[in-house]
Order: C-alpha cells, then structure tokens, then sequence
C-alpha cells in the first residue's frame, strides 16, 4: 500500500482487521490518494465486488499466513487462502481487473540449489498447501476465463510493521525479544537456511507485477543469498551466550533450506533486491527500538 501510494496510485484496502487495527492506517488519512478501508472478510463476495468498484488492479495478499497456526487449524487456512482467492478471482474476473496473487515460497520443496519457478512445489505444511491451491484456482480463470494473473512468489520477507508474536516472522521476533534483553530461541540447531528479502524490496517487486509484461507469468521475489536462522540469530544477538537452542514445535512442516532464483523478476520487471540483510536489520531494528514507531504492532501493511 505505501508503495502505491508513493507512486500516487490510489489505493482501497479491504481487510477484516484479525491481524491489525484501523488506527495502523492514520498515517495514510491525508493522503488524497488513500480511499480509505472497507473493513470485510476476502470471503465475502459481496464486499470483495463493492471493493473493486473503480479500480483497475487487484494486489491480493489477504491470507492466513502462519504456518504454526495452519498446523493446529488447518480449516481456516483452507478457508482464507482458497475461498478467499476464488473469491477474489472470481470479483476480478467479472469486471477484467489485473490481479496480482502474492503466494509463498513455501510451496516449494527444499533444494540444495537457488529455486527457479519451475522447481518442484510440495508443500511441507496446510498453510503451503492452502497458498499452492490459491495459486492453482488463480491459475485455472486465467486458463479459461480470460483473467490477466501474475503469480509472485515472495521468499522471506522483513522489516518495519512486522508481527513479533508467535507467528510473526522471525527477524521481528528476534529483534523484539533482543531489545526487551531476552535470550533467543533459536528452533532445533538452527541449520535451516533462509533468503530474506526486505518489506521495501518485496513492495517494489509485487506493485510492478502488474505491468502487462507479467501477465500470465510466476515470479520469484527473492535475494539469492541463503542466512542459516542461527547465523540470523547470532547477527542479531551480536553474542553467542544470548543465542538457546529450543526444541522445535512444529518440526514436520519446517523446510530444511530456501533459497530463490530471482532471475525472471529480473529480466521481466527488472527487479532486484537493493537493501541487504545488514542494512535491513538495521533499519528494522531502529524501528522496533523508536517507541513511536513501535506504539502499534498491528499494521496491515506486512505481515
């Protein structure tokens, strides 16, 4: 959304507020551009059609995005992720709006090398498997019914308004607990590799996803660099004494090792990461420490 906005797009979000709070959006109230929220469920297929009166792009990121919490219930994961994108698909479709699915690298399998779109997807948890069907229902309206999709599949992503709970994203948990001078819970040995790509980085890449040279394309978001999460750890900390090995919770849907070839976002879009993971945790943590800007957690803006 900020994105949009700071190209001068205007922009409506529609979301239910199960993961962020209205007032994460007052920075935006003065921009003209912002068309405010309509506060609804992506399942409700009513409020989805009211929602896209007027525009001509669909950016879809509304999504039960845990993997620990689609392990406990998987129905509303299922429900979210594939209800909500064939409704979205479906809304679309009928008024021939560019849509721009924002999936997950955790479709893909792991892989002892950087993987490409047309690596082998097998999902690991009901939250990759949830996300993979959402891609496959997109898929089938652009197949048959016309609608101009592109896929993107971002790879890890962080940064400022990050969730730091149980199922916010690890660098936000991380730094969370590291300011607060709490140890951190590093899950299993910490030998399982990430690529992260930071929240500015991964706004870029998915807003220029609509450009009319992506239709019908998937995209890979990612940095091409793989961080052990306890190297990420010990980045961090900055000391191996405040680094804990935990037994893992959900050990059968952890992915051994991500790691993404970005190279047709390169070649299409003529995308690249420019913030790296240094610089990126650096920004992120001077957000988490500024207490104005850590007042509110909750923000629709990444999850």
């Amino acid at each position: 959304m900020a994105e949009l906005l700071r190209r001068g797009r205007p922009v409506r979000v529609l979301d239910n507020l199960s993961r962020s709070r209205s007032a994460s959006l007052d920075a935006f109230a003065d921009d003209a551009a912002f068309l405010g929220l309509v506060q609804a469920d992506v399942a409700d297929a009513d409020a989805v059609d009211r929602a896209v009166v007027g525009v001509d792009a669909v950016y879809h990121l509304a999504a039960e995005v845990a993997v620990g919490a689609s392990v406990r219930d998987p129905t509303s994961a299922m429900r979210a992720n594939v209800l909500g994108t064939l409704v979205v698909a479906e809304a679309a479709r009928r008024r021939d709006l560019r849509l721009v699915l924002v999936s997950t690298c955790h479709v893909y399998a792991a892989a002892d090398a950087p993987l490409a779109e047309d690596a082998a997807a097998i999902p690991a948890s009901p939250y990759a498997a949830s996300k993979l069907a959402a891609e496959v229902i997109a898929q089938s309206y652009a197949q048959t019914l016309g609608l101009r999709l592109t896929t993107v599949r971002p790879f890890n992503v962080y940064g400022p308004w990050q969730r730091d709970d149980a199922e916010g994203g690890v660098v936000a948990r991380f730094l969370s607990r590291i300011l607060a001078g709490a140890p951190l819970d590093v899950h299993g040995d910490g030998s399982q590799t990430r690529d992260f790509v930071y929240v500015d980085d991964c706004a870029r890449g998915i807003v220029d996803a609509a450009r009319e040279s992506a239709v019908g394309r998937t995209l890979n978001l990612a940095s091409g660099r793989e961080t052990s999460i306890a190297e990420l750890a010990r980045l961090i900390a900055g000391d191996a004494d405040r680094v804990r090995h935990v037994p893992h919770p959900h050990p059968e849907a952890e992915v051994s090792r991500y790691i993404g070839d970005a190279a047709l976002a390169r070649a299409l879009l003529g995308w690249a990461p420019r913030v790296d993971l240094s610089e990126g945790l650096e920004r992120t943590r001077g957000w988490f420490a500024d207490p104005s800007g850590g007042a509110d957690r909750s923000s629709p803006i990444m999850e």
